[in-house]
């Protein structure tokens, strides 16, 4: 999944030579298929088409630093069998590509909800408030946004003594001289 800007407008007639120009932040899997978004949401609010209108610019929205993992809030409409739905939904991921890409698994699997049925109304960073922030190190200057996660699936992880255990350690020689094929005695591997 990638974030894609498109800006498009109504092709200039005699009538009117400068039309309001639109622009759209969409998630598709190529510029293509994001063209073909744009074209589809424009004509549901604006009246206007891809025969009457032309694409002004396309550029792919890429996040500056994906190495920290964030929360995501993602506010949907989709379509089901029985009519329209509005979800707020909230995922952990290092880009918000990567959360959208997990909330369309999420709708796809939890509701049967098509590709296509589904559509990002907004896609914003949740912030994770101070006692998280402390937690990864980060540089606290002014004032900091109290939590906004409102999910308890998300809320979980903001707690600082999360553990998660190593079930599985394999112990491995310090050196390569002390490899050996074949032990004497089997390692364990489980430590409780």
């Amino acid at each position: 999944m990638r974030q894609y800007q498109v800006v498009g407008r109504k092709r200039p007639t005699e009538t009117d030579a400068s039309p309001q120009i639109y622009r759209m932040r969409i998630f598709a899997k190529d510029h293509v298929q994001a063209k073909s978004r744009f074209w589809y949401f424009l004509h549901q609010f604006a009246n206007l088409k891809a025969s009457t209108g032309e694409i002004l610019a396309t550029h792919e929205l890429r996040e500056k630093n994906n190495r920290i993992v964030k929360n995501y809030g993602i506010l949907i409409r989709y379509n089901s069998r029985s009519g329209t739905h509005n979800m707020y939904k909230e995922f952990r991921d290092t880009t918000l590509c990567g959360a959208v890409a997990q909330m369309y698994q999420d709708m796809a699997g939890r509701h049967r909800a098509r590709f296509s049925t589904i559509h990002v109304v907004e896609a914003k960073e949740v912030p994770a408030g101070i006692k998280a922030m402390k937690e990864y190190n980060a540089e606290v200057d002014g004032p900091v946004p109290p939590p906004q996660v409102q999910r308890q699936n998300i809320k979980q992880y903001l707690d600082s003594r999360i553990q998660f255990p190593l079930a599985h350690r394999i112990p491995r020689p310090s050196q390569k001289k002390f490899t050996t094929t074949f032990k004497a005695n089997r390692p364990t591997t489980f430590f409780s």
